[in-house]
């Protein structure tokens, strides 16, 4: 019997809160249901530009710096062992597109030496990150020729070209202060000296290049041939093999193939996910906490607008309430036509935030990423978190249309149909 009469109740309840919408002001109802979109939008679309300025950072250090596997060198080694052998190997998997073998080490680079008339005086020199390439397979894997903002790209077979990175450029690092150590207004054509140890060379600088991707505009770039020399690298051991998977294959399965293949007894062998640099997944945990928390705001700006709507609403049936309590429709029934109400609203109002979320926002950002200067900026929504932020503004929604009638419908019944308090 009381499972009958709940029904019942939810029924009826049901039927009186159809009605309430029925008859209500069709302006109304679609400024509560903007507002509840509004509020969608703010939930998920302000944490969705946070994350997405560093999902940006991340896709553009994937594409031109790390790739989909990053080969390095094992814990208790200072370099890939065997190099030749592992590219070896590389080349018989047909789901790697391509890869890049670096070199690296650290320099001092000095230009306008040739202009300087006192010997004693200030040298125009800088501390540089040095990688040795092989052009065309750094341009297959990374693209680097695309970063370039002046002059041009490395050629294949040519001896004594450099690439600079901008931030080691007096007139590209300006703008950021004076945190980048720089050489001074040098430009394609002109000649640098690049120092190891006790070995030094020169070198013109056949283009400048610059990314939003700091491990590119803090490099400079020569032939891994000219490297070796200019490092003492007889051995061909590189520091890092980055590759890229073709779009049809499994990074994680091809990993697995390679360690199991035994490449893991010369080098460490990591997916991007696990080998990116832990600061970036820590950014991002700290912009989506951010994110929800304004987006909670939002929320309770919501649940307010709706408990003064439904309030004001219930107050103003109130003798309404009383009447349909005297003629037997039970307190529970009255509740639940409101909670419906909010239910409505909450639904509609989500549901065309979901429309312009999934069919309009993130599609125009992926399209046009927001510029900013460290990353192209995105909107960032997994269907799973918006779903999971759908389900508190829904339930939040569902408390703020109850309570106001919870506090209408338990009144007096003849003190609500005489208009008494």
């Amino acid at each position: 019997m009381p499972h009958s009469m709940f029904g019942r109740s939810i029924r009826i309840g049901l039927l009186l809160g159809i009605r309430q919408i029925q008859r209500a002001s069709i302006w109304t109802t679609i400024l509560i249901i903007f507002v509840m979109m509004l509020t969608f939008l703010n939930l998920i679309a302000v944490s969705g530009v946070l994350v997405g300025l560093i999902t940006g950072a991340e896709r553009a250090v994937r594409a031109e710096s790390l790739g989909d596997i990053i080969i390095s060198e094992r814990d208790d080694e200072d370099r890939i062992l065997e190099t030749e052998a592992v590219v070896r190997e590389l080349n018989s998997f047909p789901e790697i597109e391509s890869y890049a073998v670096r070199y690296s080490g650290a320099g001092t680079l000095e230009a306008n030496y040739k202009e300087r008339r006192d010997l004693s005086g200030e040298r125009d020199i800088a501390s540089v990150s040095v990688t040795g390439i092989d052009p065309t397979q750094e341009d297959i894997m990374s693209n680097l020729s695309s970063t370039l903002v002046e002059g041009e790209y490395l050629e294949p077979d040519e001896e004594g070209y450099i690439l600079l990175g901008a931030y080691y450029v007096s007139q590209y690092a300006e703008q950021f202060g004076d945190i980048f150590d720089t050489v001074d207004d040098v430009h394609p054509g002109d000649t640098v000296r690049l120092t190891s140890g006790d070995i030094s060379k020169e070198f013109i600088i056949k283009g400048i290049i610059q990314s939003k991707v700091d491990e590119v505009s803090l490099n400079t770039y020569i032939p891994e041939r000219e490297f070796r020399r200019l490092f003492g690298r007889i051995d061909r051991n590189a520091d890092l093999i980055v590759i890229r998977v073709r779009d049809d294959a499994n990074e994680q399965a091809v990993k697995d193939a390679l360690v199991a293949s035994g490449l893991d007894r010369l080098a460490k062998i990591q997916t991007f996910d696990e080998g990116k640099p832990k600061f970036i997944t820590d950014i991002k945990n700290t912009m989506n906490l951010l994110g929800t928390f304004i987006g909670s705001i939002g929320i309770v700006v919501a649940s307010i607008t709706i408990f003064i709507i439904i309030f004001i609403n219930a107050l103003s049936r109130r003798r309404h309430i009383g009447i349909l309590k005297g003629i037997g429709i039970e307190r529970r029934a009255i509740e639940f036509a409101y909670i419906i109400q909010a239910a409505f609203y909450a639904l509609a109002g989500s549901a065309l935030g979901a429309l312009a979320t999934y069919g309009f926002l993130v599609p125009y950002f992926e399209a046009n990423p927001i510029q900013f200067p460290f990353s192209d900026g995105v909107l960032v929504a997994p269907p799973d978190e918006t779903f999971i932020r759908f389900v508190v503004l829904f339930i939040t929604t569902l408390i703020a249309g109850f309570i106001p009638a919870w506090m209408i419908a338990r009144q007096n019944t003849l003190n609500s149909i005489l208009g008494r308090k």
